[in-house]
């Protein structure tokens, strides 16, 4: 995979953890099969970056809106099984960026041909982009300070999907270690710095929901697209919010 490609995918993967705004979105079909996508609205960065005397670097003005293919650079990803490749190679990676106008969106997508899938395309993930970190970043950060190992909500959730029901459950004893998380603890000193962090979560089944439960749960009117929003304040101080059960 070419150097600029896979720094676009490791920003991609990176901000999938809920810095500025994602939206993950699931579509079921009748038959099992779907797909699950990851759009990371990270435009307030660039306006970050020229605050900071960026204004007038290098492509300052670059304007990008392509799909990739990850076929192409699965087999550069290292650590991965040769299953997890497979799967990466069925994925796609849409970046639009427009420098001058401060917008910077992409979008991550994969097929899959089960429920069950979802869960290990979560947790696929996770482990692309800690591997990916590792390699661009090296030793560290600048200034001395190393980057923390990457997570995600969905980390410290049991998430089990099969035909017909969709379930997700707090892992206790892993969220009991939750405040000693490196990387969510920096989420959160950036967050306190204005840089305000939501996530989205949408499900859109094949046919209406039969039971919903969940505290953060918005159903449509025919109940077919389950919505929640959260931020990380909200997976502090309750994530029983991030918590459903979904029958249909």
């Amino acid at each position: 995979m070419k150097k600029t490609v896979l720094s676009l995918f490791v920003s991609s993967t990176l901000f999938l953890t809920g810095c500025l705004e994602t939206t993950q979105e699931i579509t079921l079909n009748e038959d099992g099969s779907g797909t699950i996508s990851n759009t990371n609205d990270m435009s307030a960065l660039i306006g970050m970056a020229k605050q900071m005397g960026g204004a007038d670097m290098e492509g300052a003005n670059q304007v990008v809106d392509s799909t990739i293919s990850m076929n192409a650079g699965a087999d550069s990803i290292p650590n991965l099984t040769a299953e997890e490749k497979e799967m990466v190679k069925k994925g796609t990676l849409r970046i639009n960026m427009d420098m001058k106008n401060e917008k910077f969106l992409t979008k991550l997508s994969f097929p899959f041909t089960s429920p069950a899938e979802v869960a290990v395309y979560n947790k696929l993930s996770g482990k692309i982009m800690s591997e990916t970190l590792k390699e661009q970043m090296g030793e560290g950060m600048p200034m001395g300070g190393e980057m923390p190992e990457p997570s995600s909500f969905d980390d410290y959730y049991n998430i089990n999907f099969s035909n017909g029901l969709l379930t997700k459950t707090l892992d206790k004893e892993k969220f009991a270690r939750a405040a000693d998380d490196e990387y969510l603890k920096s989420m959160k000193e950036t967050a306190a710095m204005g840089l305000s962090m939501k996530a989205n979560y949408v499900i859109n089944l094949p046919r209406p929901a039969k039971m919903v439960e969940g505290k953060g749960i918005r159903l449509s009117e025919d109940k077919k697209t389950i919505t929640i929003s959260s931020d990380l304040d909200d997976f502090f101080d309750d994530p029983s919010k991030l918590e459903y059960r979904i029958e249909y």
